[in-house]
């Protein structure tokens, strides 16, 4: 059996897409970077290969003799003082690198990790979008990143005959992450920080344990050349707000911010990084991006044709929150006036 390739392996849902290929018996080649930490992928029996997808030469010896790739590395980077490195760039070149690699390599197929974001949003909560929809006003370098990769990914199949399926998660949370993603960061602010106002939008929040499934369900039995949405219930902000201070019994916000004032709120987040040097909790683009937007959307495709389920916003959370609590993400101070919910035991 040839093995199969997970690039960004040590990531939040390449490492669960590893657990499950090694559950089912798959020889599993997990590529990471040299500097990236393997205790994500701690006990499990497969291959770790150091690489970078912005290294052809590393990324061509990953690829060789593997059957298959699920590539799932990118630079899942929402803000960045560099985005053309950090964010742009591991987008484009990395999955050019990558699908090239395969195609010379005639691996059976590559499953490509996309975003819900290359379809846009809707301005409307009534209104969830299909694989149909196409993004043509991104305002994230992250977006604008993944609707170039996307397109790159597709036109090399084209090129190269090479079978490519891509997935599209939504905002992916759930357990098992080993350093906290930006999807898990808005949960992890609200557990350590608190938010004190929220605005008008919505996500469409999915497990990724739901993802890691979706993505060997459309391996095994996508269409080629197809896209396909895994994603799960669709919560407007304040419902994601109200549904997390429930399970830790904490303050759900109650000031909802026109979205001028929010985006003069992130301007002046922005101001004060270029003095500090930190990451604004939010930036202008984003604000651009979500507020007043609903990244709503329809798993319809995936479910008819490929068996795909997903757990609800309440369950996904409530794994989400006990993973934070119990691995240490939470700060001793925001401990001490927690009150978790009994379903947190045992949640994952």
């Amino acid at each position: 059996m040839k093995p199969t390739l997970v690039t960004g392996a040590n990531g939040h849902l390449g490492n669960n897409i590893c657990r499950m290929l090694v559950a089912r018996g798959e020889r599993v080649r997990a590529m990471m970077r040299a500097s990236a930490d393997p205790a994500p992928l701690a006990g499990l029996d497969l291959e770790i290969v150091r690489g970078d997808i912005l290294d052809s030469d590393s990324t061509a010896h990953a690829v060789a003799d593997c059957g298959r790739v699920y590539h799932t590395a990118a630079g899942f980077v929402m803000w960045s003082r560099d985005p053309e490195r950090d964010i742009i760039r591991p987008c484009v070149d990395g999955t050019r690198h990558v699908l090239e690699a395969a195609a010379r390599a005639g691996v059976e197929k590559v499953l490509y990790t996309s975003t819900t974001g290359t379809m846009g949003f809707s301005t409307s909560p009534d209104r969830a979008l299909d694989e149909t929809h196409v993004n043509t006003d991104p305002h994230t370098h992250y977006v604008r990143g993944k609707i170039a990769a996307e397109k790159e990914a597709f036109a090399i199949a084209r090129r190269t005959k090479l079978p490519v399926t891509s997935i599209h998660p939504g905002l992916i949370l759930g357990p098992r992450f080993f350093k906290v993603s930006e999807s898990v960061k808005q949960v992890a602010d609200f557990v350590n920080q608190g938010v004190p106002a929220y605005f008008d939008g919505g996500f469409s929040v999915v497990d990724v344990e739901d993802v890691a499934r979706g993505a060997l369900l459309a391996m095994d039995k996508g269409r080629d050349g197809e896209r396909y949405i895994v994603s799960g219930e669709n919560v407007t902000v304040k419902g994601l707000f109200d549904l997390l201070a429930d399970l830790t019994g904490l303050k759900s916000p109650t000031i909802k911010l026109p979205l001028p004032v929010f985006r003069m709120v992130a301007a002046v987040m922005e101001f004060a990084s270029k003095l500090t040097g930190s990451r604004p909790q939010i930036d202008r683009s984003q604000v651009d991006e979500f507020g007043g937007r609903y990244a709503y959307f329809d798993s319809s495709k995936a479910e008819r044709e490929l068996g795909y389920t997903h757990l609800s916003a309440r369950d996904t959370l409530r794994r989400t929150v006990a993973w934070l609590i119990d691995r240490g993400f939470v700060t001793e101070r925001r401990q001490r006036v927690l009150q978790p919910h009994p379903s947190l035991r045992n949640a994952y």
